[in-house]
């Protein structure tokens, strides 16, 4: 399927036909053009240097746009067509009730705050009847002094709240060697980007010229001065913590000279030396940051640097529809969390791709020593988050690589490139494997910060996720899935350690895992596990029990991901037939607009920490409905020959 190339009718051709009158194939065969036209988006993206010729395959929330809106009073890079394509994004996007929701759907005190101020800085007048019911929104939730502690830095940034409402960070552990548990170098990968920058820009007591955010703050007496925010979480150790920021604080106002200008040197060297190719740095927060840390370090437009990080961020935007707020169904300019995600993108190449898809995809394998390795025994290989960057391994965006790789055909001529690729994964797989027998998705330990056990009010901000977290279990039994396809069995005890690591995770008789997560569980221990293992009958009784009158499972991404899993393991069951016909009969309904009728979301980073995934509907459909069709067409083959003659 790699080889051939996508239909050629594309989504502005199909039609809605009679559900009465569909087949599944042809239902496939309408849903194919859609995902197809997903791929071409996205793989084109990769390459893609302006924002008009890039769409979003992952799209944040409000936060990152905002960000950008307001770092440009220093940078000056947004020209005014492109700003006010920012603004659409953000002004169409507010709910009807003032707030900016997050992605669950309820209103975000710290998002609410940014879309206000964001559009203080494009110019709209705070007494709009919109921005005073956002101002109202803030106020009900507490003011914006008790926003996250991204939203507090951008606060400190243009004065309006003193730097003491920030965590502090002791300079003396910048100067520990890396091995040290609390050193900044154990911490995961985007907390990393953004805690060096802010203690370069806490430490030079930056400041901006950004609009008055005072009347979003709360307070009894408009000129009493407000209470410091918590930093800490309630209790004695909590308390004890609290002393010790303000011994800190305090400390840090004596004069240190020599230690503190060494430990920013050493806090400055590091930003300079982690920029990666594409020329940003791990996401969109940390390169903002890092850039305006550089430049309150005195370097100037020009700078190499400078212009590179810019340039990041603008290659970073693109077009998205706003899925909910004022504007929805409309179509504006957004700030992504980075480059093109390479899983989404190998994904859809999976759904439908062509050889020169495949050639992409492997042109990206990592061919460089990067940080991940510090506690991973690897050679370089496998993929990083986004094209470009070669710092962090990406072992979700590895596996989904990893799933193209193994479609190639036997004559195809990238059959010998994909076989060693293949093989250099597979040694990165093994080696990302943590204690416990879960996996890591960029750095071993990222999940396991020593600084998180103290009770920071912000301290999961310290690590990608928790441990046991839904993304981290779909990870490893991702992980797990290749290893089992590569040949590895629960016979192997790193299989075994994995396995029983997800049993262990998810053996709560009551647990609800999303379709997503069970679909992946059921994938690995087909992959690992005999029929009779337990982790597979307990896997296919949680599916098979989750489906619904209707035949589905969910929604579209859930029901297509369910069928494919429950195809893995007991082939086309009547619980498939009835699964497929309703993905069939939501594809005849909606035609054009199948991409609409589900919302799917993705991990994100960081404050960011779910991202809405636009062609989720159309690939896992994609991916459902054509496995389902090969499976059971084979079978229908068998019944028309009968058996062999002797």
């Amino acid at each position: 399927m790699l080889d051939t190339p996508p239909p050629s009718a594309s989504p502005s051709t199909v039609a809605p036909v009679a559900v009465e009158g569909s087949t599944i194939e042809q239902s496939l065969g309408l849903v194919q053009p859609l995902a197809a036209s997903w791929r071409s988006r996205v793989v084109a993206s990769m390459d893609a240097t302006t924002p008009n010729e890039r769409w979003l395959a992952a799209v944040p929330d409000v936060g990152p746009t905002c960000e950008v809106i307001l770092a440009d009073t220093l940078l000056h890079d947004l020209g005014t067509a492109e700003k006010a394509d920012l603004l659409r994004w953000i002004r169409a996007t507010q709910d009807s009730s003032g707030a900016w929701l997050s992605t669950g759907g309820s209103p975000d005190l710290s998002l609410t705050v940014l879309g206000w101020w964001a559009r203080r800085c494009g110019g709209d007048d705070p007494t709009e009847a919109s921005m005073v019911r956002a101002q109202r929104v803030v106020h009900a939730l507490g003011g914006a002094q008790r926003t996250n502690f991204e939203v507090r830095l951008w606060l400190a940034l243009c004065g309006a709240v003193p730097w003491d409402f920030l965590p502090a960070i002791p300079g003396e552990l910048f100067l520990l060697p890396q091995s040290m548990w609390v050193s900044p170098s154990r911490v995961a990968p985007w907390a990393r980007g953004v805690l060096t920058p802010y203690y370069v820009l806490a430490r030079a007591g930056a400041r901006l010229r950004l609009p008055d955010p005072s009347p979003l703050m709360l307070r009894r007496d408009p000129d009493a001065s407000m209470v410091c925010p918590r930093l800490t979480r309630p209790g004695l150790a909590g308390d004890l913590l609290q002393a010790f920021d303000r011994t800190v604080k305090l400390s840090q106002k004596l004069p240190r000279g020599p230690l503190r200008r060494r430990a920013v040197a050493r806090a400055v060297s590091w930003i300079e030396t982690t920029k990666q190719r594409h020329g940003g740095w791990f996401s969109t927060r940390p390169t903002l940051l890092s850039l305006l840390a550089l430049r309150v370090q005195g370097a100037t437009e020009d700078h190499p640097q400078i212009v590179a990080g810019l340039a990041h961020l603008r290659a970073s935007r693109g077009h998205a529809v706003v899925r909910r707020g004022i504007g929805q169904g409309e179509t504006a300019l957004a700030q992504g969390l980075g480059g093109t995600h390479v899983a989404t993108a190998a994904r859809l190449v999976l759904a439908g791709g062509t050889r020169s898809d495949v050639s992409a995809l492997l042109r990206m394998e990592l061919s460089t020593p990067g940080p991940w390795q510090d506690r991973a025994n690897a050679l370089a290989g496998g993929w990083p988050h986004e094209p470009g960057a070669e710092h962090h391994l990406d072992l979700d965006a590895t596996c989904n690589v990893l799933a193209v790789l193994g479609g190639i055909p036997e004559d195809s001529p990238l059959r010998t490139p994909a076989w060693a690729a293949r093989r250099r994964a597979t040694d990165i797989l093994l080696a990302m494997q943590e204690g416990p027998g879960g996996f890591a998705r960029f750095e071993r330990g990222e999940a396991s910060v020593f600084l998180r056990r103290f009770p920071w009010a912000d301290a999961d901000l310290l690590a990608m996720g928790n441990p046991r977290d839904t993304d981290r279990v779909r990870l490893a039994a991702h992980a797990l899935a290749h290893l089992g396809r590569t040949g590895f069995r629960i016979d192997d005890d790193r299989v075994a350690r994995g396995i029983e690591w997800l049993r262990s995770v998810t053996s709560d008789a009551y647990d609800t895992r999303s379709i997503a997560t069970l679909s992946g569980l059921a994938g690995a221990a087909v992959a690992t596990c005999p029929p009779s293992h337990p982790m597979r009958q307990e896997m296919e009784h949680r599916l098979r029990a989750r489906q619904r009158e209707d035949g589905s499972f969910g929604d579209l991404v859930a029901t297509a991901q369910a069928l494919g899993a429950l195809l893995e393991l007991s082939g086309p069951c009547v619980q498939c037939h009835r699964a497929a016909r309703h993905l069939a009969e939501a594809v005849a309904r909606h035609g054009d607009d199948l991409e609409l009728a589900s919302q799917a979301s993705c991990q994100g980073l960081g404050l960011s920490a779910r991202l809405e995934d636009p062609s989720a509907t159309a690939r896992e459909v994609s991916l459902a409905l054509r496995a389902f069709v090969q499976q059971t067409s084979g079978a229908r083959s068998k019944q028309r020959t009968g058996p062999r003659q002797r």
